[in-house]
């Protein structure tokens, strides 16, 4: 399934999901006040905001509610370690996915607000957000020493798709795996790369298919007028594996 299709179709699990809910309603309408707000669902961008809602809410509930039945099993003598271990990696990563498609139909909706930002504030912010994740995975992150350069760009969404791009290779890592970040000035640009090392061939490949959060981190990229793209593994005595990310200096009109 392309992600075109993948996309299309929890859109339309989402309107599902909101159609039902607004047929429970419907029996109550005349015993609920109006929300304060005046929303009409008559209006398209309400629709959106509902579904966005739906999506990150009622998709999301099962597999929370998962996780949380795994840690109160997991309190249990009797308890299998292992497949509890197992069902919960599967939780959480199909928590990330809704999470990441919520995030790229919201960009759709986002207003950026360009302006001059320091890169190091961005790349202190979501290394900060990443920090225990890491921590809990046993990856090592390493930030470049020294003061980086300024870009122009929306501060928000850049240092979303910053913290995504380092989650992707937290969760992609091994145990033990060092993430270096290097960054430079580059044709009119600041280059950043997102490097962990060792890798493989199967992880850089799994970095590189084209899912719901690489796509929202391209699209936000590309609507900067800069470039994402994922590094290839090189051969040697340590294979690496990450991204590649220039942006403009100035922001883009």
């Amino acid at each position: 399934m392309t992600a075109r299709q993948l996309r299309l179709a929890l859109v339309a699990a989402a309107l599902c999901l909101g159609g039902c809910r607004l047929a429970r309603r419907s029996g109550s309408a005349a015993a609920v006040p109006a929300p304060a707000s005046g929303c009409d669902v008559r209006d398209p961008a309400a629709v959106h905001d509902m579904l966005l809602h739906v999506l990150g809410h009622d998709l999301r509930q099962p597999s929370a509610s998962l996780l949380a039945w795994l840690a109160l099993r997991q309190t249990r003598s009797q308890a299998d370690p292992t497949l509890l271990a197992q069902v919960g990696g599967h939780a959480r990563r199909s928590l990330r996915h809704l999470d990441d498609l919520n995030r790229l139909l919201r960009e759709t909706r986002h207003a950026y607000r360009m302006r001059r930002i320091a890169m190091e504030t961005l790349l202190d912010e979501a290394l900060d957000r990443v920090w225990s994740e890491a921590g809990e995975a046993g990856i090592r992150l390493e930030r470049p020493a020294g003061r980086l350069p300024r870009i122009g760009g929306d501060a928000a969404m850049l240092a979303g798709t910053l913290e995504g791009l380092l989650s992707s290779a937290i969760g992609a890592a091994a145990h033990g795996t060092a993430v270096r970040t290097a960054c430079r000035g580059h044709a009119g640009g600041v280059a950043l790369s997102l490097v962990f090392q060792p890798a493989d061939a199967a992880v850089a490949a799994q970095l590189a298919r084209p899912g719901p959060a690489l796509l929202c981190a391209q699209r936000v990229v590309a609507r900067h007028g800069g470039l994402l793209v994922p590094l290839q593994p090189m051969q040697g005595e340590v294979a690496q594996a990450g991204w590649y990310l220039w942006l403009r200096r100035r922001p883009r009109p």
